[in-house]
């Protein structure tokens, strides 16, 4: 078991990937013409595994062939995070760099001194099972033999790299797990300047958008028409998109009924607060739940009463498919309002929804 890690980190920053009204995959799920949301979806989910993996790793095995192969695996598991640490940096902060180029920090007494940690490491995964039998060191074309028990001190495997040239001397390769554990958890731990680059740039959007002022209209209808085409620029949040669109529907209903007209013109009036609170919600780009939100609007106890049928007539509300059912769901509606509403199938849907709404909310 690797105790240095845990599946915390990547999952608060999944969190985070996933937070404020999904603003990464609005802005990477199309960057340039391409998915960039993939890639970083991708590289959540390896490091994940990996992580995990670590996390249950059985102790190391006696037999040499056997910790060989646990040896690798563990480097694998460390190259999938480093890799996929490397894609994120690049899709976040700079995608012309790559962190830690340079440094010197984790591995002592290198065989190649002229290896920054990175390559260095990349040596190490190759000489130790990704690719042993097809190296190229120092211009030579070299061959990593069997791993065995290393006589050094400072490390637990090592390898000799033999040369195809005949008189080249065999090179020693040393493995110390705790150096590999060190480049983990440095590259691992990055997660956190990327996750405060992901702040600062949702906050940088936020007030880039909170500067450009939306229209206002004074008519509700026409103030909803400028919302919905401003909620789709603004983090596109399925929440504020439905909420609007309701809206519109109740909005544009006409009510014909003169017993009716009174209900649904107080109905509307008592919205206006609810569209002005979007407003200033999407302005200040601050997408929270909304204080009055439609829902807050049912004061009926046939809410609960109907609830199977409601959920069917909001499906189709909101589907693109007819209910055979439907006639049902209506006399049903009527029966327990004594006909106030006078529901049918031969209304506008729009008009339809704002009966059920002023149905709930006596």
């Amino acid at each position: 078991m690797i105790n240095v890690v845990s599946d915390d980190k990547i999952t608060e920053f999944r969190d985070l990937v996933n937070s404020n009204s999904s603003f990464v995959y609005q802005t990477y799920k199309d960057k340039n013409g391409k998915n960039l949301f993939n890639l970083v979806c991708s590289c959540m989910d390896w490091i994940t595994v990996s992580i995990r993996h670590l996390e249950n790793v059985p102790d190391f095995d006696k037999n040499i062939d056997t910790r060989v192969m646990q040896m690798f695996t563990l480097i694998s598991s460390i190259d999938l995070i480093s890799e996929s640490i490397t894609q994120l940096h690049r899709v976040f902060i700079n995608p012309q760099t790559i962190p830690f180029t340079g440094e010197k920090k984790c591995f002592a007494n290198r065989l190649f001194a002229d290896e920054d940690d990175n390559s260095y490491f990349k040596t190490v995964r190759a000489c130790f099972g990704a690719h042993p039998v097809n190296l190229n060191q120092s211009n030579t074309k070299r061959f990593a033999s069997w791993p065995f028990d290393s006589h050094s001190n400072t490390a637990e495997l090592t390898v000799h790299l033999y040369s195809s040239n005949i008189n080249d001397e065999d090179l020693p390769l040393h493995l110390n797990r705790n150096e590999l554990l060190e480049f983990l958890t440095t590259r691992y731990d990055y997660l956190d300047v990327i996750a405060d680059k992901i702040e600062s740039l949702f906050i940088e959007y936020q007030k880039n958008l909170s500067k450009q002022l939306i229209e206002s209209k004074f008519d509700p209808l026409e103030q909803l028409y400028v919302l919905k085409a401003e909620s789709v620029k603004r983090l596109d949040n399925d929440y504020y998109n439905g909420e609007i669109d309701d809206l519109i529907m109740i909005f544009e209903a006409e009510v014909t009924d003169p017993d009716l007209m009174p209900i649904a013109d107080s109905y509307k009036d008592s919205l206006i607060p609810l569209i002005d609170e979007i407003k200033t919600n999407l302005q200040s780009m601050n997408i929270v739940d909304l204080e009055n939100d439609c829902e807050l609007r049912i004061r009926s106890d046939l809410s609960r009463e109907l609830s199977y049928e409601l959920g069917k007539f909001y499906s189709w509300i909101h589907g693109d498919r007819y209910d055979p059912l439907l006639h049902y769901y209506l006399e049903r509606f009527n029966a327990l309002t004594g006909g106030k509403f006078n529901f049918t199938n031969t209304d506008e849907i729009n008009l339809t929804f704002l009966k059920a709404k002023l149905m709930l909310a006596e």
